[in-house]
């Protein structure tokens, strides 16, 4: 386990919300903040925020995802995992695979060949990577086979879960047949400031106190520099 490597050379800058500027090309382990990304990601809609009403935030969907394993008997160190598996959108966002899709299909047609898909899979890496060693977990390309699983499992039935109660039954039909999770609570969208409660409980549960509040701490001195 290693914190990530710069992406490219020149740096891809962002505004932060403190006012910093932030280097998206150099995934830095010692920005990452969890009460940021609990923060972020409870703003960040799933399914583009389609649905009627509150959009089911990605929070939320980490969440629940989490204590579904457990309650199908996973262990602690496998919930923490799945709680983290979308956290790269705290810095880069979330692009949705139809819009992936039309820009690469673009950039095939119109430019040649593409390799977009592989290079936003680089960026989501490099960004775990950095995300995963601030927790003090193992990065997604040091799973075991079985953490992989359990976690792309997962993902994938929540999706379809999430679909059926977002969007009804014959959303379904869209996605691969699954079981259903076995959750905790109907999937129902919460309220920002409940998915960022929710996540940080989650983590503070999963990954434990000091290495958040450490984080913290760490990513403000960082700032301060």
């Amino acid at each position: 386990m290693r914190a990530a490597m710069r992406i490219v050379d020149n740096p891809v800058e962002t505004m932060w919300a403190d006012g910093r500027i932030v280097d998206l090309g150099n995934p830095d382990h010692q920005i990452v903040d969890f009460a940021e990304i609990a923060n972020t990601l409870s703003k960040v809609a799933r399914f583009n925020g389609r649905n009627p009403g509150l959009a089911l935030s990605v929070a939320q969907h980490c969440v629940m995802g989490a204590q579904a394993m457990e309650n199908e008997g996973a262990t602690r160190l496998e919930a923490a995992l799945f709680l983290l598996h979308d956290a790269h959108e705290w810095a880069l966002g979330d692009l949705i695979r139809p819009s992936a899709d039309l820009f690469a299909a673009v950039c095939a047609e119109l430019y040649g060949e593409t390799h977009l898909h592989d290079a936003i899979a680089a960026c989501k890496a490099a960004w775990d990577e950095a995300i995963y060693f601030a927790a003090g977990l193992p990065s997604p390309e040091a799973w075991t086979k079985r953490q992989a699983k359990l976690v792309k499992d997962m993902d994938a039935r929540m999706q379809r879960a999430e679909a059926i109660a977002l969007f009804g039954p014959p959303a379904g039909t869209k996605f691969p047949k699954a079981a259903t999770p076995k959750l905790t609570g109907a999937i129902r969208p919460w309220p920002p400031g409940k998915a960022e409660e929710q996540f940080t409980l989650a983590a503070r549960r999963l990954i434990g106190d000091d290495r958040i509040l450490g984080q913290t701490s760490l990513a403000a001195l960082r700032s301060a520099l």
